[in-house]
């Protein structure tokens, strides 16, 4: 990724949960997916490691097309928006309250505000879908409802690599660290 001349992010992860030993708490984590800091550049390819629906699913790759306010993704004030392609968000927005024209941020204005990425997914029809990807939450809960220990992140890892084997998609090498930023 460091190839990539292009405008940079880093979402750092937000843990979370009841379990006050940091070395258990640490180990629990580590089992997770998503990375603890992840650094996305416009251009990168990217894999989800959640599903979203019937065509979005745990491996689906797709690229970085820009950064982008929830505030006002999709209204009038995105002016950066692209007018063909189906657009939608994914994830559980923890930053913001809403998406679109009736967000209100839960931050003061003089914040500097949070950009997050807009990636351009293939679908295995052939067709294009451009989403929002706002952070979700993993978690490991107790049958009682206690959750032990929660991360939220964005949710896809950095791909530094792609294997081709005659022609095919033979392995996708995803990028769990900063190494390779």
């Amino acid at each position: 990724m460091s190839r990539l001349q292009t405008q940079q992010e880093a979402f750092k992860a937000v843990d979370g949960g009841t379990i006050r030993d940091e070395t258990q708490k640490q180990k629990m984590l580590a089992n997770f997916m998503a990375p603890p800091i992840l650094q996305l550049r416009i251009d990168a390819q990217v894999m989800l490691i959640k599903n979203v629906d019937e065509t979005l699913v745990n491996g689906s790759t797709g690229r970085v097309v820009r950064f982008v306010d929830p505030a006002v993704y999709g209204t009038e004030l995105d002016v950066d928006s692209a007018p063909t392609g189906e657009m939608g968000v994914i994830g559980t927005g923890s930053a913001v309250t809403a998406v679109g024209s009736a967000a209100k941020k839960t931050v003061a204005p003089a914040s500097p505000v949070k950009l997050y990425p807009v990636v351009e997914f293939l679908l295995p029809n052939g067709g294009r879908r451009l989403y929002l990807v706002m952070p979700e939450i993993w978690k490991v809960e107790l049958p009682d409802g206690e959750i032990q220990v929660s991360r939220a992140q964005v949710m896809f890892l950095y791909l530094h690599g792609i294997l081709l084997l005659n022609g095919q998609l033979a392995t996708t090498y995803p990028c769990l660290g900063n190494e390779h930023t």
